[in-house]
């Protein structure tokens, strides 16, 4: 298989995607900002040099969906857009749906942002798919080493614990993806090279409170209540993965059970 290019390398999904390339043994080359041991630093990506027949996954993305319009972030995926890759995975998020609909969202659907984080997204993805790459809505992502500013997160750094479980709002509905599920698809589509855009998401949604009340149930703490501060109003997302499965053959393997009851059993042996 060609070398695989990995922008944003050093966060999140980028170390998770790291692991899993080379442990399969093909080449990769890992590229940040950041000075780390193991991967490139790269100071402006749109210079960045471009191995021949190398498939780029870039991730290299703010994920603050508060943020202004990001100019600078749209012309680098045009930027990149314009090099000589065999294929371009792009790193694109389920935000783009908003939290309106209570239906599994398609990938095929028509959408109109509301916000300027999804006016980026949707803006590279339109221009990666003008070249033929391929774009991924990821639903939320989550296990070892996820964002602090994650729902799961905040319920998992009270478990285990005594009284009560808070969060915010209980009532939103996600759909949590396992970050090996969420590489594993990233790798499908670098090997596949489908185009356009793909769903990868578990296709289930649950709310914010029963996932908090699950991670309890596995810890052996359903006693403790859990308590929202703040009722907002309806908000659902979740994810229709049918075209994935069908384009690249994947479907997620870890379910929520699986995930959150490896984080909790990992939190108790670091404790």
């Amino acid at each position: 298989m060609a070398e695989i290019v990995v922008t944003g390398a050093s966060g999140f999904v980028g170390r998770a995607l790291m692991s899993y390339i080379r442990k399969l043994g093909i080449p990769v080359q890992g590229l940040s900002r950041k000075s780390i041991n193991g991967l490139t630093t790269v100071f402006n990506y749109a210079d960045l040099f471009v191995p021949e027949n190398a498939i780029l996954v870039h991730l290299a993305q703010s994920s603050n969906t508060s943020s202004l319009f990001d100019s600078e972030a749209v012309e680098l995926c045009r930027m990149l857009s314009k090099k000589k890759w065999k294929h371009i995975v792009y790193a694109s998020s389920a935000v783009v749906y908003g939290d309106a609909k209570d239906y599994p969202r398609s990938p095929d659907e028509v959408l109109e942002a509301t916000s300027d984080y999804m006016r980026v997204k949707l803006a590279c993805e339109q221009i990666f798919s003008n070249g033929g790459g391929t774009s991924l809505r990821f639903a939320n992502l989550y296990g070892h080493g996820m964002s602090e500013n994650t729902v799961l997160f905040d319920i998992l750094k009270q478990v285990p614990g005594e009284g009560p479980l808070r969060l915010r709002d209980l009532k939103p509905v996600r759909d949590f993806l396992w970050i090996e599920d969420a590489v594993r698809c990233i790798f499908s589509a670098c090997r596949v090279m489908p185009g356009g855009i793909l769903n990868a998401g578990s296709g289930t949604g649950i709310a914010v409170g029963d996932a908090a009340h699950l991670a309890l149930r596995i810890a052996g703490e359903s006693d403790r209540p859990v308590i929202g501060t703040f009722s907002g109003p309806p908000s659902c997302l979740k994810l229709n993965f049918t075209k994935t499965q069908t384009v690249l053959g994947w479907s997620p393997e870890v379910d929520l059970y699986e995930g959150l009851s490896s984080l909790i059993c990992m939190n108790k042996n670091e404790q």
